[in-house]
Formats: structure tokens, sequence, C-alpha cells
């Protein structure tokens, strides 16, 4: 962005503050002008207390090697979604850097921007800016997503305000790392609150069968035909090899155990059940077997589930939030907290190289079988 056009755009949010913004954006009244650094510096003094002592020094590690060196002294009144793209752009081509930084990196500091910025305009530091899509999102299914550690914090605040259906349909995918159709088809005699266990045996898979339909008027020459689509949820019994059991963390035990106790369900109800109350579907049948019905509650759908993932994810500010970055999320805290790959593909029902491929960039470098060497 040029130093016109900067100060074209200044005088424009100038001309906002003329208007009464001024008492919204108390900054504005200072005699210099306030710039990026000093919004950087003041959001983290505000996450240091929520962010582990070493997570905290590559936040602040990061700030000072991939942000301030680029927009340190541009005036936050002028930092918009375009300064954010280009900074974005300098990183990837690796200006100034060693070598371009890895797709995943510019996503974590395209996050930390939009978040620094979040924190500015909720402390009236700052005008609200929509950023939109990020460009910079990654596209292939082959590299892992996760989410960063302060969009774990802030995710999992907001959910624990929600009741206690979305934070199970939530919760479990971002600290078992099971999959949504996993998610839908475990029950409740699949869950060991005594031994803290959950056992993966089943998915729930929603297909769509076209129907032919034709209505006929009382003139027989007049026939109107169509099709309609009809869904239905099958359950889908895991082969013998796919199936597991693992332990739950204590937020998913804490959480299951208050739902029992809570709601007393029954051994076939789905855990992840949808109230019809909170969701409409397009459901017109299901083949479920021996499932208990009840009017006010419907079968998990992933559809729906997918849905609701999506809509606390724009609570936060994480856009286009998916199962399958929750999932990103749960490898990447396992490997932190010093589960290898092999177990922590077992927890998820992947294959080890297919982890290995996947979670490379985190996986945590430990030399301590040497010593028994020998």
């Amino acid at each position: 962005m040029s130093k016109r056009t900067e100060d074209v755009y200044a005088r424009l949010q100038l001309d906002k503050l003329n208007k009464g913004i001024h008492v919204k954006h108390p900054f504005y009244e200072q005699e210099g002008p306030f710039l990026v650094k000093d919004l950087a510096e003041r959001w983290l003094l505000d996450i240091k207390d929520i962010l582990k002592a070493s997570v905290y020094t590559r936040y602040h590690n990061y700030v000072e090697q991939y942000i301030l060196p680029y927009v340190g002294n541009m005036r936050a009144i002028v930092f918009d979604k375009t300064a954010l793209s280009a900074m974005l752009a300098l990183l990837r081509a690796g200006h100034s850097q060693k070598e371009p930084l890895s797709q995943y990196m510019v996503y974590f500091v395209d996050s930390m921007m939009r978040d620094m910025f979040r924190y500015g305009a909720e402390k009236h530091l700052v005008p609200e800016i929509y950023f939109g899509k990020s460009e910079y999102k990654i596209q292939s299914k082959k590299y892992a997503m996760p989410l960063t550690e302060l969009e774990v914090i802030r995710l999992v605040h907001v959910i624990e305000q929600q009741e206690l259906d979305f934070q199970v349909q939530i919760m479990l995918p971002l600290y078992t790392g099971i999959s949504l159709s996993e998610l839908c088809g475990l029950k409740w005699k699949d869950i060991d609150i005594k031994r803290d266990k959950i056992h993966i045996r089943r998915k729930l898979m929603r297909t769509q069968n076209k129907t032919n339909k034709s209505n006929n008027s009382k003139n027989s020459s007049m026939i109107n035909s169509g099709k309609s689509k009809k869904t239905t949820i099958i359950e889908y019994q895991l082969p013998e090899s796919s199936c597991r059991d693992f332990i739950m963390p204590e937020k998913i035990s804490a959480l299951l155990n208050a739902i029992k106790i809570m709601k007393n369900p029954t051994d076939e109800r789905y855990v992840a059940e949808i109230e019809k109350k909170k969701d409409k579907t397009n459901m017109v049948s299901a083949k479920i077997p021996e499932v208990e019905t009840d009017a006010q509650l419907l079968p998990p759908d992933a559809k729906t589930l997918q849905r609701r993932i999506k809509t606390i994810g724009e609570q936060v500010g994480i856009s286009n939030l998916t199962c399958q970055m929750l999932r990103d999320t749960f490898a990447v805290m396992g490997l932190h907290a010093g589960g290898d790959v092999y177990n922590v593909a077992c927890v998820m029902g992947m294959d080890a190289n297919t982890a290995c491929e996947r979670y490379g960039l985190w996986l945590v470098v430990n030399d301590g079988f040497m010593k028994g060497i020998g």
C-alpha cells in the first residue's frame, strides 16, 4: 500500500472520527499515531496469562520475526485486508527470510493478525476490520490445518457457554479425534463412564436416493413427472480391524457424566443426538436398526453437525471451521502432550504412515531411548 493510499484511507477514517467515532476509539486523541506494533504489544500482554510460558514465547517470537518487520510501523487505522494479504504474500515468497515460510506457518501468522485486530476492536483501540476469507487457507486435504492455541482457548470458552448437546458434538472430535461419521454413530452403550473409556464401533452415513413421482390430473393426457430426493441415514458397523477403545480425557469424561446424570439416556440412544426444536432437517426416513425413537430427538446427521461446528467457529472468529480441523487439532495436541505418532494414529483410526505424512511438522523428537541402548 503506497503512502498516498494510506493517507487517503486515513483521511476517510478521520472524517468518520469527526462524526463521533472518537468516543469509541479514544486512542485517536493521542498526540502520536497508534501503530501496529503498539497494538501487538497490548495484545501480547493480554494473552500472556492464558498461554503456557513456552507457547507465549513462541507467539512473541513470531510477532518479532514475521509481523513487526513488515507492518510494525504502519498506523493501525490504515491496516486492512489489502495490507494483510501483502504481508502474507511476502512471507510466502520468503522475502527477507532464509527460506519461504510453510503454508501452515503463513496460515498461523494470518490467524495471529486476525486475533490481534479482533482484540483491538473489542478494546476500542482500532475500528473493526472485515478481513474476509484467507487467501492462504490450506486447500489440499493432505495438509493438516490445526487450530492455534489461542483459537482452541477461545473456542472452548464459547462452547462451554452452549447447551450440553452442542458441547458434546464439538468437544468429542476436538478432544478424542473421532471422525464426524463416528461421532454420529456413537451410542451411550459405547461409553464406559466407570472406566473412562470410549468404544468406537460404528458410523452413521447419510445417503440420498432419487425417487420418481408423478401427479395425474383429471385429463389423463396431462401428466407431470419429476424426481425427488429421499435422504436416508444408514448405520454402518465398522470391521473389527477398525474398531478401537481409548481412554477419555478428563474434559470429555466430566461432560458425558453430567449428561448421563441429567438425561439418563438408554444404551441405544445416540450421544450426539439432535433436538428437533433446534434443527430442521429434510430427512424423510432412516434405516437404523434397533434404535429407540423419541418425538423430540433425531439421529445425528453429519450435515447438521457440520453446520453447528461452522456456526460456533464464526462466533469465535474462525472461518469455515470443520470437524477435520478439530481432528487435526486433537492430533497436534496429542503429539505435544507426549503421545507418539503410532498411538495418536491408533486413537484416530488411521495408519501410522498417513499420520506421519499429515502431522510430520508437529512430531516431537525424543532421543531419551538412546540411554537404554548398549
